[in-house]
């Protein structure tokens, strides 16, 4: 499994922006905002101001069904994935 962060930057109460990242976002050095490479661009993300971090593991559905590499099989060649 692996663990995957979703970064929501707030706005007037309600989410503004949300992002994803696969390592821990690092707390900027003054304390007001955090930095993280984005799991979509690959590029680095600074945001400053009201900020959550949630954290999630990927990986679960395929464990939970017997198939996937963290279960060491594969799903038999008549069964395809829908997403």
């Amino acid at each position: 499994m692996k663990t995957v962060y979703v970064v929501t930057m707030w706005s007037g109460g309600r989410p503004a922006k949300k992002w994803k990242a696969d390592s821990t976002p690092e707390v900027l050095p003054n304390g007001t905002g955090i930095s993280f490479i984005n799991m979509a661009t690959h590029l680095r993300v600074t945001v400053v101001g009201s900020i959550s971090i949630e954290e999630y593991e990927s990986g679960k559905e395929e464990i939970e069904m017997g198939f996937g590499p963290a279960a060491g099989a594969e799903p038999p060649s008549n069964i395809e994935r829908l997403y």
